[in-house]
């Protein structure tokens, strides 16, 4: 049987390992959360997931995620590299196959954009900036 935690890991290699998006967001993708300490990175985010099925076993699943760069307002230009990384997440993932052991790749599109600033929990002077999307992935178990 296909492992849905592969896809979760394939969306956020794919992520973490693309130079131009690294270059704007130089500490990573992860999923949930980023280890302490981070300041310019992106957070895959499992928002809903639903399995559709067949006889005898499930036929694809149906999963959106959201996916946002999010930078700390005492990185230089922190607005502006998170626009830009939003825009190379986009190109990344919009339409673009996901390779995933177990699986065929059905689609990828963004169903909404995320754009918010979120003040920092410890230190209220911190702004963090945060854009993506929230991304409709579908696979079917081969």
């Amino acid at each position: 049987m296909a492992d849905s935690s592969a896809i979760d890991n394939a969306l956020v290699t794919k992520l973490g390992s693309d130079s131009a998006l690294l270059t704007l967001c130089p500490n990573g993708a992860y999923m949930d959360e980023a280890p302490a300490g981070m300041t310019s990175f992106v957070i895959v985010s499992l928002a809903d997931q639903a399995d559709a099925q067949k006889f005898g076993g499930r036929a694809f699943e149906d999963a959106l995620y959201q996916v946002e760069a999010r930078i700390r307002s005492d990185v230089a230009t922190a607005n502006a590299i998170a626009r830009a990384a939003e825009v190379r997440i986009e190109a990344l993932l919009e339409d673009q196959p996901l390779t995933v052991s177990g699986y065929a790749w059905m689609t990828t599109h963004r169903e909404s954009r995320i754009r918010l600033v979120e003040v920092d929990d410890a230190d209220t002077s911190i702004r963090w900036y945060r854009r993506g999307g929230n991304y409709r992935l579908l696979m079917s178990p081969v």
